[in-house]
């Protein structure tokens, strides 16, 4: 696994599926407040969508940290055994 600062390391991959995520969320919480504000009785269908892609956004961001975390505590484990 390359944890280092070049391109394809699990920092930038991590980091990159974090605002990937995160742009994820945001688009689908303002397709959430379009579709319960504009036209709420013909909008449940696209409310439901919106729901799952905000929910899909969520666990991205969740699942990206912990990839951050785990490349973290290996960098940490490397240092602590070359020092």
């Amino acid at each position: 696994m390359n944890i280092g600062s070049t391109m394809g390391s699990a920092f930038t991959t991590a980091a990159t599926g974090i605002n990937q995520g995160t742009e994820q969320v945001s688009r689908a919480a303002e397709r959430v407040v379009e579709a319960t504000t504009s036209r709420p009785v013909e909008g449940t269908g696209d409310v439901a969508e919106a729901m799952t892609d905000l929910k899909q956004g969520e666990r991205s961001v969740e699942m990206n940290a912990k990839v951050m975390q785990a490349a973290d505590k290996t960098l940490g484990s490397i240092i602590d055994i070359q020092a």
